[in-house]
Protein backbone atom coordinates (compact mmCIF):
# COMPACT_ATOMS: atom_id res chain seq x y z
CA UNK A 1 0.00 0.00 0.00
CA UNK A 2 1.47 3.33 -0.99
CA UNK A 3 1.70 5.93 1.73
CA UNK A 4 3.38 8.79 -0.07
CA UNK A 5 1.86 12.19 -0.69
CA UNK A 6 -0.84 13.22 1.73
CA UNK A 7 -0.42 10.62 4.45
CA UNK A 8 -3.01 9.92 5.58
CA UNK A 9 -5.30 12.03 3.38
CA UNK A 10 -7.07 14.88 5.14
CA UNK A 11 -10.61 14.40 6.36
CA UNK A 12 -13.37 16.94 5.84
CA UNK A 13 -14.84 18.42 8.97
CA UNK A 14 -18.46 17.61 9.55
CA UNK A 15 -20.72 15.09 11.23
CA UNK A 16 -19.38 11.61 11.90
CA UNK A 17 -21.04 9.08 9.60
CA UNK A 18 -20.60 5.59 11.01
CA UNK A 19 -21.06 2.72 8.61
CA UNK A 20 -22.78 -0.33 10.18
CA UNK A 21 -20.21 -2.93 11.12
CA UNK A 22 -22.26 -6.10 10.75
CA UNK A 23 -19.73 -8.37 9.03
CA UNK A 24 -20.47 -9.47 5.50
CA UNK A 25 -19.05 -12.62 3.99
CA UNK A 26 -15.44 -12.04 3.09
CA UNK A 27 -15.13 -10.87 -0.49
CA UNK A 28 -13.07 -13.32 -2.51
CA UNK A 29 -9.74 -12.08 -3.73
CA UNK A 30 -8.47 -12.42 -7.21
CA UNK A 31 -8.90 -16.08 -7.95
CA UNK A 32 -9.39 -16.88 -4.28
CA UNK A 33 -12.51 -18.30 -2.71
CA UNK A 34 -14.13 -17.15 0.54
CA UNK A 35 -12.79 -20.22 2.33
CA UNK A 36 -9.20 -19.26 1.59
CA UNK A 37 -9.85 -15.70 2.82
CA UNK A 38 -11.40 -17.07 6.02
CA UNK A 39 -8.37 -19.25 6.60
CA UNK A 40 -6.08 -16.31 6.10
CA UNK A 41 -8.03 -14.31 8.67
CA UNK A 42 -7.86 -17.20 11.15
CA UNK A 43 -4.08 -17.34 10.74
CA UNK A 44 -3.83 -13.58 11.32
CA UNK A 45 -6.01 -13.87 14.43
CA UNK A 46 -3.74 -16.60 15.77
CA UNK A 47 -0.66 -14.46 15.21
CA UNK A 48 -2.32 -11.56 17.01
CA UNK A 49 -3.38 -13.83 19.86
CA UNK A 50 0.20 -15.07 20.26
CA UNK A 51 1.22 -11.52 21.18
CA UNK A 52 -0.98 -11.72 24.28
CA UNK A 53 1.37 -14.28 25.80
CA UNK A 54 4.65 -12.74 24.64
CA UNK A 55 6.37 -11.24 27.68
CA UNK A 56 7.83 -8.29 25.74
CA UNK A 57 4.86 -7.47 23.49
CA UNK A 58 2.88 -4.27 23.70
CA UNK A 59 0.45 -2.21 21.58
CA UNK A 60 3.31 -1.36 19.18
CA UNK A 61 3.73 -5.03 18.28
CA UNK A 62 0.01 -5.34 17.52
CA UNK A 63 -0.17 -2.36 15.17
CA UNK A 64 3.10 -3.39 13.51
CA UNK A 65 1.61 -6.79 12.70
CA UNK A 66 -1.56 -5.21 11.28
CA UNK A 67 0.45 -2.84 9.13
CA UNK A 68 2.77 -5.57 7.87
CA UNK A 69 0.09 -8.16 7.09
CA UNK A 70 -2.66 -5.89 5.74
CA UNK A 71 -0.65 -3.00 4.35
CA UNK A 72 -2.79 -0.71 6.49
CA UNK A 73 -2.11 2.32 8.62
CA UNK A 74 -2.63 1.31 12.26
CA UNK A 75 -2.30 2.93 15.66
CA UNK A 76 -3.44 2.99 19.27
CA UNK A 77 -4.58 6.19 20.96
CA UNK A 78 -5.20 6.65 24.68
CA UNK A 79 -8.46 7.71 26.34
CA UNK A 80 -9.98 11.17 26.45
CA UNK A 81 -9.21 13.95 26.84
CA UNK A 82 -5.56 13.78 25.73
CA UNK A 83 -5.86 10.80 23.34
CA UNK A 84 -2.10 10.31 23.58
CA UNK A 85 -0.66 8.15 20.80
CA UNK A 86 0.57 4.90 22.36
CA UNK A 87 1.70 3.26 19.11
CA UNK A 88 1.55 3.90 15.36
CA UNK A 89 2.76 2.15 12.23
CA UNK A 90 2.36 2.56 8.48
CA UNK A 91 4.07 0.82 5.55
CA UNK A 92 6.96 2.82 4.18
CA UNK A 93 6.76 5.48 6.91
CA UNK A 94 8.93 5.70 10.04
CA UNK A 95 7.25 5.32 13.43
CA UNK A 96 7.74 8.95 14.46
CA UNK A 97 6.05 10.27 11.32
CA UNK A 98 3.18 7.80 11.66
CA UNK A 99 2.67 8.82 15.28
CA UNK A 100 2.74 12.54 14.42
CA UNK A 101 0.08 12.14 11.73
CA UNK A 102 -2.14 10.03 14.00
CA UNK A 103 -1.72 12.54 16.82
CA UNK A 104 -2.86 15.38 14.57
CA UNK A 105 -5.92 13.45 13.38
CA UNK A 106 -7.22 12.35 16.78
CA UNK A 107 -6.62 15.83 18.18
CA UNK A 108 -8.92 17.39 15.61
CA UNK A 109 -12.62 18.03 16.13
CA UNK A 110 -13.67 15.27 13.74
CA UNK A 111 -11.25 12.76 15.27
CA UNK A 112 -12.57 13.53 18.74
CA UNK A 113 -16.16 13.00 17.63
CA UNK A 114 -15.33 9.67 16.04
CA UNK A 115 -13.58 8.38 19.17
CA UNK A 116 -16.38 9.63 21.41
CA UNK A 117 -18.97 7.88 19.23
CA UNK A 118 -17.02 4.62 19.38
CA UNK A 119 -16.72 4.88 23.18
CA UNK A 120 -20.43 5.58 23.61
CA UNK A 121 -21.45 2.70 21.38
CA UNK A 122 -18.90 0.31 22.83
CA UNK A 123 -18.25 -1.24 19.42
CA UNK A 124 -16.24 -0.77 16.24
CA UNK A 125 -17.07 2.00 13.77
CA UNK A 126 -16.18 2.10 10.09
CA UNK A 127 -15.90 5.75 9.08
CA UNK A 128 -15.55 6.97 5.48
CA UNK A 129 -12.74 9.38 4.80
CA UNK A 130 -11.87 11.53 1.83
CA UNK A 131 -11.87 9.84 -1.53
CA UNK A 132 -11.89 6.07 -1.18
CA UNK A 133 -10.16 5.83 2.21
CA UNK A 134 -11.88 3.98 5.07
CA UNK A 135 -11.00 4.05 8.74
CA UNK A 136 -11.98 1.53 11.44
CA UNK A 137 -12.10 2.71 15.06
CA UNK A 138 -12.44 0.13 17.84
CA UNK A 139 -12.69 0.99 21.56
CA UNK A 140 -10.27 -0.98 23.74
CA UNK A 141 -12.06 -1.92 26.96
CA UNK A 142 -10.13 -2.80 30.12
CA UNK A 143 -11.93 -3.40 33.39
CA UNK A 144 -15.20 -2.02 32.02
CA UNK A 145 -13.55 1.26 30.96
CA UNK A 146 -12.45 2.52 27.55
CA UNK A 147 -8.70 2.48 28.08
CA UNK A 148 -7.67 3.20 24.48
CA UNK A 149 -8.75 3.10 20.83
CA UNK A 150 -7.35 0.99 18.02
CA UNK A 151 -7.42 2.70 14.63
CA UNK A 152 -6.80 1.04 11.27
CA UNK A 153 -7.02 2.75 7.90
CA UNK A 154 -6.76 1.71 4.27
CA UNK A 155 -7.63 2.75 0.73
CA UNK A 156 -9.58 -0.21 -0.73
CA UNK A 157 -9.04 1.13 -4.25
CA UNK A 158 -5.27 0.74 -3.86
CA UNK A 159 -5.24 -2.27 -1.56
CA UNK A 160 -2.30 -4.62 -1.93
CA UNK A 161 -2.64 -7.74 0.21
CA UNK A 162 -2.01 -11.46 -0.03
CA UNK A 163 -4.94 -13.21 -1.65
CA UNK A 164 -5.70 -15.04 1.60
CA UNK A 165 -6.35 -11.69 3.34
CA UNK A 166 -8.29 -9.93 0.62
CA UNK A 167 -11.84 -8.78 1.29
CA UNK A 168 -13.70 -5.67 2.37
CA UNK A 169 -14.35 -6.87 5.94
CA UNK A 170 -10.89 -8.20 6.71
CA UNK A 171 -9.63 -4.88 8.11
CA UNK A 172 -12.68 -4.56 10.36
CA UNK A 173 -12.50 -8.13 11.66
CA UNK A 174 -8.75 -7.99 12.17
CA UNK A 175 -8.98 -4.62 13.95
CA UNK A 176 -11.64 -5.90 16.34
CA UNK A 177 -9.49 -8.85 17.32
CA UNK A 178 -6.41 -6.65 17.55
CA UNK A 179 -8.28 -4.33 19.92
CA UNK A 180 -9.05 -7.32 22.13
CA UNK A 181 -5.34 -8.22 22.24
CA UNK A 182 -4.38 -4.62 23.03
CA UNK A 183 -6.89 -4.73 25.89
CA UNK A 184 -5.24 -7.87 27.24
CA UNK A 185 -1.80 -6.27 27.02
CA UNK A 186 -2.91 -3.03 28.69
CA UNK A 187 -4.68 -5.01 31.40
CA UNK A 188 -1.50 -6.98 32.00
CA UNK A 189 0.47 -3.74 32.25
CA UNK A 190 -1.98 -2.46 34.83
CA UNK A 191 -1.68 -5.62 36.89
CA UNK A 192 2.12 -5.48 36.72
CA UNK A 193 2.13 -1.79 37.61
CA UNK A 194 -0.16 -2.43 40.58
CA UNK A 195 2.06 -5.30 41.74
CA UNK A 196 5.15 -3.13 41.37
CA UNK A 197 3.38 -0.41 43.35
CA UNK A 198 2.62 -2.83 46.18
CA UNK A 199 6.26 -3.96 46.29
CA UNK A 200 7.43 -0.36 46.28
CA UNK A 201 5.06 0.53 49.12
CA UNK A 202 6.24 -2.47 51.14
CA UNK A 203 9.89 -1.51 50.67
CA UNK A 204 9.22 2.12 51.58
CA UNK A 205 7.36 1.03 54.72
CA UNK A 206 10.27 -1.25 55.58
CA UNK A 207 12.72 1.64 55.28
CA UNK A 208 10.58 3.88 57.48
CA UNK A 209 10.27 1.19 60.13
CA UNK A 210 13.95 0.22 59.96
CA UNK A 211 13.23 -3.39 59.02
CA UNK A 212 16.26 -3.95 56.80
CA UNK A 213 18.79 -6.51 57.98
CA UNK A 214 21.86 -4.52 57.02
CA UNK A 215 23.03 -1.18 55.68
CA UNK A 216 23.65 -2.78 52.30
CA UNK A 217 20.08 -4.09 52.12
CA UNK A 218 18.74 -0.68 53.15
CA UNK A 219 20.73 0.90 50.31
CA UNK A 220 19.28 -1.60 47.83
CA UNK A 221 15.74 -0.94 48.98
CA UNK A 222 16.30 2.81 48.80
CA UNK A 223 17.58 2.54 45.23
CA UNK A 224 14.56 0.44 44.26
CA UNK A 225 12.02 2.95 45.59
CA UNK A 226 13.96 5.91 44.18
CA UNK A 227 15.29 7.55 47.35
CA UNK A 228 18.34 9.68 46.58
CA UNK A 229 20.97 9.55 49.32
CA UNK A 230 22.67 12.87 50.05
CA UNK A 231 19.51 14.88 49.36
CA UNK A 232 17.84 16.37 52.43
CA UNK A 233 14.30 15.10 53.08
CA UNK A 234 11.71 15.41 55.83
CA UNK A 235 9.28 12.64 56.65
CA UNK A 236 5.77 14.10 56.41
CA UNK A 237 2.80 12.34 58.01
CA UNK A 238 -0.87 13.11 57.29
CA UNK A 239 -3.47 11.65 59.67
CA UNK A 240 -7.24 12.26 59.84
CA UNK A 241 -8.52 14.18 62.83
CA UNK A 242 -10.57 12.33 65.41
CA UNK A 243 -13.96 11.46 63.92
CA UNK A 244 -12.81 11.77 60.31
CA UNK A 245 -13.08 8.51 58.30
CA UNK A 246 -9.70 7.45 56.91
CA UNK A 247 -11.29 5.22 54.28
CA UNK A 248 -14.34 5.87 52.09
CA UNK A 249 -16.99 7.81 53.98
CA UNK A 250 -20.27 5.82 54.10
CA UNK A 251 -22.13 9.12 53.89
CA UNK A 252 -20.34 9.98 50.63
CA UNK A 253 -19.37 6.67 48.97
CA UNK A 254 -18.63 8.31 45.64
CA UNK A 255 -15.81 10.41 47.07
CA UNK A 256 -12.26 9.03 47.33
CA UNK A 257 -11.02 8.26 50.84
CA UNK A 258 -9.34 11.05 52.75
CA UNK A 259 -6.01 9.23 52.68
CA UNK A 260 -6.28 8.61 48.94
CA UNK A 261 -7.03 12.31 48.41
CA UNK A 262 -4.03 13.27 50.53
CA UNK A 263 -1.67 11.00 48.61
CA UNK A 264 -2.99 12.26 45.28
CA UNK A 265 -2.57 15.87 46.38
CA UNK A 266 1.02 15.24 47.51
CA UNK A 267 1.79 13.65 44.14
CA UNK A 268 0.45 16.73 42.36
CA UNK A 269 2.43 19.14 44.52
CA UNK A 270 5.68 17.14 44.36
CA UNK A 271 5.82 15.03 41.16
CA UNK A 272 7.53 11.72 41.87
CA UNK A 273 7.19 12.08 45.64
CA UNK A 274 7.73 8.87 47.60
CA UNK A 275 4.50 8.33 49.52
CA UNK A 276 2.70 5.34 51.01
CA UNK A 277 -0.65 4.81 52.73
CA UNK A 278 -0.12 2.97 56.02
CA UNK A 279 -3.04 2.03 58.25
CA UNK A 280 -4.66 5.40 59.08
CA UNK A 281 -1.94 7.68 57.74
CA UNK A 282 -0.11 8.82 54.63
CA UNK A 283 3.67 9.00 54.93
CA UNK A 284 5.76 10.91 52.39
CA UNK A 285 9.44 11.75 51.94
CA UNK A 286 9.43 15.39 50.87
CA UNK A 287 12.71 16.92 49.62
CA UNK A 288 13.78 19.97 51.56
CA UNK A 289 14.03 21.82 48.24
CA UNK A 290 10.25 21.42 47.81
CA UNK A 291 9.60 23.21 51.16
CA UNK A 292 7.90 20.46 53.22
CA UNK A 293 6.04 23.00 55.36
CA UNK A 294 4.46 24.61 52.30
CA UNK A 295 3.68 21.19 50.80
CA UNK A 296 2.03 20.00 54.02
CA UNK A 297 0.02 23.21 54.37
CA UNK A 298 -1.15 23.10 50.75
CA UNK A 299 -2.14 19.44 51.08
CA UNK A 300 -4.23 20.02 54.19
CA UNK A 301 -5.79 23.20 52.77
CA UNK A 302 -6.82 21.34 49.61
CA UNK A 303 -8.61 18.78 51.80
CA UNK A 304 -10.44 21.44 53.83
CA UNK A 305 -14.18 20.99 54.09
CA UNK A 306 -17.06 23.13 55.22
CA UNK A 307 -17.54 26.87 55.11
CA UNK A 308 -14.93 27.41 57.81
CA UNK A 309 -12.23 25.75 55.76
CA UNK A 310 -11.08 23.66 58.72
CA UNK A 311 -8.48 21.00 58.09
CA UNK A 312 -9.80 17.45 58.44
CA UNK A 313 -6.23 16.25 58.90
CA UNK A 314 -3.19 16.87 61.06
CA UNK A 315 0.15 17.21 59.27
CA UNK A 316 3.44 16.60 61.07
CA UNK A 317 7.09 16.73 60.04
CA UNK A 318 10.18 14.99 61.37
CA UNK A 319 13.63 16.53 61.20
CA UNK A 320 15.67 16.69 58.00
CA UNK A 321 17.67 13.61 57.05
CA UNK A 322 19.83 12.94 54.02
CA UNK A 323 20.59 9.24 54.37
CA UNK A 324 18.67 5.99 54.56
CA UNK A 325 19.67 5.35 58.15
CA UNK A 326 17.96 8.57 59.24
CA UNK A 327 14.54 7.75 57.76
CA UNK A 328 13.23 5.67 60.70
CA UNK A 329 14.30 8.42 63.12
CA UNK A 330 12.54 11.17 61.15
CA UNK A 331 9.43 9.01 60.79
CA UNK A 332 9.35 8.31 64.55
CA UNK A 333 9.68 12.04 65.22
CA UNK A 334 6.72 12.78 62.94
CA UNK A 335 4.67 10.07 64.66
CA UNK A 336 5.53 11.46 68.11
CA UNK A 337 4.43 14.88 66.90
CA UNK A 338 1.06 13.39 65.90
CA UNK A 339 0.70 12.02 69.43
CA UNK A 340 1.62 15.42 70.87
CA UNK A 341 -1.02 17.11 68.71
CA UNK A 342 -3.67 14.73 70.03
CA UNK A 343 -2.65 15.10 73.67
CA UNK A 344 -2.44 18.87 73.49
CA UNK A 345 -5.65 19.35 71.54
CA UNK A 346 -3.77 20.73 68.53
CA UNK A 347 -5.16 18.52 65.80
CA UNK A 348 -6.10 20.00 62.45
CA UNK A 349 -2.89 21.94 61.93
CA UNK A 350 0.74 21.51 60.86
CA UNK A 351 3.34 20.79 63.52
CA UNK A 352 7.06 20.14 63.23
CA UNK A 353 8.96 17.96 65.65
CA UNK A 354 11.29 20.91 66.21
CA UNK A 355 8.30 22.92 67.48
CA UNK A 356 7.55 20.54 70.34
CA UNK A 357 10.25 21.78 72.69
CA UNK A 358 9.63 20.52 76.20
CA UNK A 359 6.63 18.53 74.97
CA UNK A 360 9.06 15.91 73.71
CA UNK A 361 9.73 15.12 77.36
CA UNK A 362 6.08 15.44 78.35
CA UNK A 363 5.21 12.74 75.82
CA UNK A 364 7.01 10.30 78.06
CA UNK A 365 4.28 10.76 80.70
CA UNK A 366 2.02 7.71 80.17
CA UNK A 367 -1.22 9.45 81.16
CA UNK A 368 -1.81 12.94 79.66
CA UNK A 369 -4.15 13.72 82.54
CA UNK A 370 -1.19 13.48 84.94
CA UNK A 371 0.53 16.28 83.03
CA UNK A 372 -2.60 18.44 83.07
CA UNK A 373 -3.03 17.83 86.80
CA UNK A 374 0.56 19.02 87.33
CA UNK A 375 -0.16 22.19 85.33
CA UNK A 376 -3.30 22.98 87.32
CA UNK A 377 -1.43 22.41 90.58
CA UNK A 378 1.35 24.81 89.56
CA UNK A 379 -0.95 27.57 88.31
CA UNK A 380 -3.56 27.24 91.02
CA UNK A 381 -6.46 29.65 90.58
CA UNK A 382 -5.01 30.86 87.28
CA UNK A 383 -5.90 27.48 85.81
CA UNK A 384 -9.23 27.06 87.56
CA UNK A 385 -10.76 30.50 86.95
CA UNK A 386 -12.01 31.00 83.38
CA UNK A 387 -13.15 34.59 83.86
CA UNK A 388 -12.03 37.16 81.30
CA UNK A 389 -9.85 38.95 83.84
CA UNK A 390 -7.99 35.81 84.86
CA UNK A 391 -7.53 34.73 81.27
CA UNK A 392 -5.93 38.12 80.62
CA UNK A 393 -3.47 37.47 83.45
CA UNK A 394 -2.54 34.06 82.06
CA UNK A 395 -1.99 35.49 78.59
CA UNK A 396 0.23 38.23 80.00
CA UNK A 397 2.29 35.69 81.97
CA UNK A 398 2.72 33.47 78.89
CA UNK A 399 3.75 36.46 76.78
CA UNK A 400 6.22 37.54 79.46
CA UNK A 401 7.95 34.16 79.24
CA UNK A 402 7.94 34.26 75.43
CA UNK A 403 9.62 37.67 75.53
CA UNK A 404 12.38 36.23 77.75
CA UNK A 405 11.20 38.05 80.88
CA UNK A 406 11.26 41.56 79.38
CA UNK A 407 8.37 43.73 80.67
CA UNK A 408 9.07 46.31 77.95
CA UNK A 409 8.81 43.84 75.06
CA UNK A 410 5.78 42.21 76.71
CA UNK A 411 4.07 45.61 76.97
CA UNK A 412 4.82 46.36 73.33
CA UNK A 413 3.49 42.96 72.19
CA UNK A 414 0.28 43.44 74.20
CA UNK A 415 -0.06 47.17 73.37
CA UNK A 416 -0.18 48.17 77.06
CA UNK A 417 2.01 50.21 79.42
CA UNK A 418 4.93 48.41 81.13
CA UNK A 419 3.37 49.32 84.49
CA UNK A 420 0.27 47.39 83.46
CA UNK A 421 2.43 44.35 82.73
CA UNK A 422 4.03 44.64 86.17
CA UNK A 423 0.63 44.82 87.86
CA UNK A 424 -0.68 41.78 86.01
CA UNK A 425 2.38 39.72 86.83
CA UNK A 426 2.07 40.54 90.52
CA UNK A 427 -1.61 39.65 90.44
CA UNK A 428 -0.76 36.33 88.69
CA UNK A 429 1.72 35.56 91.48
CA UNK A 430 -0.94 36.20 94.09
CA UNK A 431 -3.49 33.87 92.49
CA UNK A 432 -1.02 31.07 91.75
CA UNK A 433 1.30 31.28 94.73
CA UNK A 434 4.30 31.51 92.39
CA UNK A 435 7.36 33.65 93.01
CA UNK A 436 8.66 34.59 89.56
CA UNK A 437 12.02 35.73 90.89
CA UNK A 438 12.75 32.11 91.79
CA UNK A 439 14.18 29.97 88.97
CA UNK A 440 12.25 26.81 89.90
CA UNK A 441 8.91 28.64 90.00
CA UNK A 442 9.56 30.26 86.61
CA UNK A 443 10.47 26.87 85.10
CA UNK A 444 7.42 25.14 86.59
CA UNK A 445 5.13 27.94 85.37
CA UNK A 446 6.49 27.77 81.82
CA UNK A 447 6.08 23.98 81.68
CA UNK A 448 2.54 24.30 83.03
CA UNK A 449 1.64 26.89 80.43
CA UNK A 450 3.13 24.67 77.69
CA UNK A 451 1.02 21.75 78.84
CA UNK A 452 -2.17 23.82 78.72
CA UNK A 453 -1.28 25.37 75.35
CA UNK A 454 -0.86 28.97 76.48
CA UNK A 455 2.69 29.29 75.13
CA UNK A 456 1.70 29.07 71.47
Amino acid sequence: MATTGRFPPGRPAGPVRAVPTTPRPASPGAGTGGTEALRGLVVLHRRLSALATAHDAGPAAVVALLAAELGAVAGVAGPAPEHAVLAACAPGVDEGRAAAVLRAEVAGARGGRVLAAAARGGRALRVPGSGTWVRVVVPVVVGGETAAFLLAEEDPARRERPAALDGDDVLLLAAEHAATIVGVLLGRERVLAAAAGHVRDDLLSGLLLGRTRSAAEATQWAEHVGFTAGVAHRVLVVVPRAGEPAVVDPADPGRPSLLAEARDRLARLVPGVLAVVRDREVVALVPASADPVAVGTATATALARGTGGEWPVTVTLGREVDDVAGLPRSYEQARRTVEAARRLGREGRLLRFDDLGVHRLLLQVPDPEDARAFAREVLGRLADDSSERTVELVRTLARYFREDGSPQRTAKALSVHPNTVGYRLRRAEELSGLALEHYQDRLAAQVALEILGWME
